[in-house]
């Protein structure tokens, strides 16, 4: 401030001596124009003054502006870095889970049924794919599908095996035990889906084309239960008084 001070004096006194040199010259001024010079001269020092400080306020406030911006960025890069740090520690600290005691059985494909031993994986993938509609919403496939898991059959010989082995075992009650009526019924069916027999009831129909194995080649009114082997009918007869369906 006190440089100022200073600054508006030495404008003064210069004034006056510009002043006093003029009239000295014989050159004559205006009444006011002294005191008009001398408040124009204080006019700009002032302004200068004031421009000074308005820019060093500026200044001073968009350093502070930039440096609480930096600060904020600094600070949500340190949370981000924290919070990953803290879910990988998390993740390091979830104990894995112990698949030592699940067994799944992978069926041969030479234990597949006839109608489909000889095809590649490929070949099955896509038939499967092919006929998974048939599936879907059916009543009979979610028991059977418990049937296959409780056995260890996850893969797609669900799809390429018969249920039982009824064409080449004779069956006794206990074989039956434990096991719900919709796989009784589809047991008793599959003796004559392996011979193509087309059924009428759409349930049926619908599960059994989801098995690659199935072909329906045989009108009901065109079956007859002679085709069928001496162990086929000993099985039928045995199913037939189990099923509740």
């Amino acid at each position: 401030m006190g440089n100022i001070l200073d600054l508006i004096d030495e404008a003064k006194y210069e004034l006056r001596r510009i002043f006093k040199k003029k009239g000295e010259d014989g050159v004559k001024l205006p009444a006011n124009f002294k005191r008009w010079a001398i408040e124009l001269g204080i006019a700009l020092v002032i302004g200068i003054f004031a421009g000074c400080i308005t820019y060093g306020l500026l200044n001073k406030e968009d350093k502070s502006l930039k440096i609480a911006s930096e600060d904020t960025v600094a600070i949500e890069d340190e949370k981000t870095a924290a919070a990953a740090d803290g879910a990988s520690q998390e993740a390091s600290e979830e104990p894995e889970e112990d698949f030592s005691d699940v067994v799944i059985t992978v069926v041969d494909p030479s234990g597949y049924a006839p109608a489909v031993a000889n095809w590649s994986q490929d070949e099955v993938s896509a038939a499967v794919s092919e006929r998974s509609s048939y599936l879907e919403k059916n009543k009979y496939w979610t028991a059977v599908a418990s049937y296959w898991e409780s056995k260890g059959v996850t893969d797609n010989a669900r799809y390429c095996t018969y249920l039982f082995d009824t064409d080449k075992k004779v069956y006794s009650a206990s074989d039956f035990s434990g096991l719900s009526p919709e796989v009784i019924h589809i047991a008793k069916n599959e003796i004559y889906a392996r011979h193509g027999y087309s059924f009428k009831d759409v349930q049926i129909y619908n599960y059994f084309m989801g098995q690659v194995w199935y072909t329906p080649t045989v009108l009901p009114a065109d079956f007859s239960e002679d085709t069928f082997s001496e162990t086929e009918v000993k099985n039928l007869d045995l199913i037939n008084s189990l099923d509740p369906m």
